[in-house]
């Protein structure tokens, strides 16, 4: 069983003027989170911050972020193969350039000046368009 850490102890920790992992003595704490070191090669006196080398703790937060990154990420390849479908062998006649005032339908073939080619994926309320381009997905408005 290992021994608490009181004011006093000897840790590891990153040494902010050595840029080391190095050994370090406690001098203050809050309640059972350490506060201040000392290193022990420098004698320097520094706010407490773990080694660098010392494992990150994984957080639930971090666990349900990846799960959603990776459902995003998954939506948007989706997204990206539809989007290869829908341009593949289309020649720059088939599309159409996108305007504000124009009205389009879902599959439509759309050019726009800064995302370039494109294809309706879904109509959304107050005259608003689901677009997937080769670099996402975006909404656009239209009929204005």
């Amino acid at each position: 069983m290992s021994k608490p850490i009181t004011a006093g102890s000897e840790v590891d920790a990153y040494c902010t003027k050595c840029k080391l992992d190095l050994g370090h003595r406690v001098i203050a704490m809050d309640g059972a989170q350490i506060k201040r070191v000392e290193c022990l090669t420098c004698r320097g006196h520094h706010n407490y911050r773990r080694p660098k080398s010392a494992a990150r703790p994984t957080t639930r937060a971090t666990k349900t972020k990846t799960k959603r990154t990776t459902a995003r990420k998954a939506a948007q390849n989706e997204q990206r193969e539809t989007w290869e479908q829908a341009v593949q062998g289309r020649s720059s006649g088939d599309f159409t350039e996108y305007t504000l005032a124009g009205v389009y339908e879902v599959g439509e073939l759309l050019r726009h000046k800064k995302f370039g080619d494109g294809v309706v994926l879904a109509m959304l309320e107050d005259r608003k368009m689901q677009v997937a381009f080769e670099e996402g997905p975006k909404t656009l408005v239209y009929g204005r």
